[in-house]
């Protein structure tokens, strides 16, 4: 049998651009045939496509270990991304040192810089009648907005997204690139960490917890400071554009999406969840199995990988009815798994919800007939993240508006 003749489960190849073009359809044909499938793509691994699967799976680490890596292939970095890439009891652990920098209130609270801001973008390109909504708005907002909350400085926000943008979507297909900008990101947090260390003041915002945390009483170590940090930018600076971006191009080709959105443009909050169900833009994080085990009916082995795949448990046909269509009216849409479930559930999620609901208000108020105006971009790699990279937009010009009254 030739690779071209080989069922799509064996083949499944989720950094190809195949996979990238129609993810949805790929992985819902899979979970038609076997919603606990294998592929012998990446050295070999799982894919776990309905929700009863992956809910499973996320709840159970104690058989699928999160540590060393949450990546197929595991990624480039030399250390564990903290605390994303560790297990229980030391996950609680990690989470407890920044946990209450994500509550729902403290999200609140940055509400309205968040609204200042994206009224500050908006007004640099509304009069020009024409943009890259994701390069002006949906990529800087919410790198911005994480450089302020640790303390950097947010114009710099360029450098900080291209190390990202590389270490996410370049590691499969370009390693030294991806690489290079590993090497940068972590250089640009060690000057950050001495330079504080230096100032004898650790600040009281987001990356001065980080420096101060303590894990049974024991200082977290210059690495595990690191890779804490090296979380909060991977969070705030990929997967809530990738939302924003990719709501915003369903909405140029879904009239009746755009119709019922802005018909709820003061009523956001209610239908994030279903909006996050069907535009996931996290599309599945990997486990490593530990132990023989038959899970789901599958037999796995100790050293397994597995792929946790939230976008096609968040369209399961047995949990969602017509789960391919947008209703903003759906009962259960709580249930989706975007942010993950369990104990690795999203830090941020309070604040990506946010993020979101202020950029695609801002956008439904101020340039509500947006339009393609150009080819729209995705990121060449879906594996982990499936986003736009450039989306060019018309639409009729505006004012700018004063950002004091925000």
């Amino acid at each position: 049998m030739t690779q071209a003749e080989a069922p799509v489960a064996e083949n499944f190849d989720h950094h190809s651009p195949e996979f990238r073009e129609c993810p949805h359809q790929t992985m819902a044909e899979m979970r038609s045939r076997c919603p606990v499938t294998r592929s012998t793509e990446h050295g070999g691994f799982w894919a776990l496509l309905d929700y009863q699967s992956v809910f499973d799976a996320a709840r159970d680490d104690d058989l699928f270990n999160s540590y060393p890596s949450v990546g197929v292939p595991a990624s480039g970095s030399p250390f564990p991304i903290l605390p994303i890439e560790s297990d229980p009891p030391l996950t609680q652990k990690l989470r407890q040192v920044t946990l209450s920098a994500f509550s729902p209130g403290q999200a609140e609270r940055w509400r309205p810089v968040a609204r200042r801001m994206v009224r500050e973008m908006v007004n640099e390109f509304i009069e020009r009648g024409s943009c890259d909504i994701v390069g002006e708005l949906t990529t800087p907002l919410p790198a911005k907005l994480t450089l302020t909350m640790l303390g950097f400085d947010e114009s710099k926000y360029l450098d900080w997204v291209h190390w990202v943008h590389s270490m996410v979507h370049d590691r499969t297909h370009d390693e030294e690139k991806s690489g290079a900008a590993v090497m940068e990101l972590f250089g640009e947090i060690y000057k950050h960490m001495s330079e504080r260390r230096e100032s004898g003041d650790f600040g009281d915002d987001l990356f001065g917890r980080i420096l101060n945390g303590h894990i049974d009483d024991v200082p977290l170590d210059d690495t595990q400071i690191l890779m804490y940090t090296v979380l909060m930018m991977l969070g705030g600076m990929d997967t809530t554009s990738g939302l924003t971006g990719n709501v915003l191009y369903a909405m140029t080709q879904q009239p009746e999406l755009r119709q019922a959105l802005t018909a709820r443009a003061d009523q956001l909050e209610p239908v994030t969840d279903e909006l996050l169900r069907v535009y996931t833009p996290t599309l599945g994080l990997a486990r490593t199995v530990s132990r023989d085990a038959k899970f789901h009916g599958a037999s796995m082995n100790a050293g397994d990988r597995a792929i946790l795949m939230w976008a096609a448990a968040n369209r399961d046909p047995e949990v969602f009815p017509d789960p391919d269509t947008v209703d903003l009216e759906r009962p259960n849409a709580r249930k989706q798994m975007a942010f993950g479930v369990g104990i690795h559930r999203c830090l941020g999620s309070h604040l990506a919800r946010m993020m979101f609901q202020e950029m695609l208000g801002e956008i439904i108020e101020r340039i509500p007939d947006f339009r393609l105006d150009g080819e729209p971009e995705r990121f060449e790699d879906a594996g982990e993240v499936w986003a736009m990279r450039k989306l060019p937009i018309a639409f009729t010009p505006g004012p700018r508006l004063a950002v004091d009254d925000a």
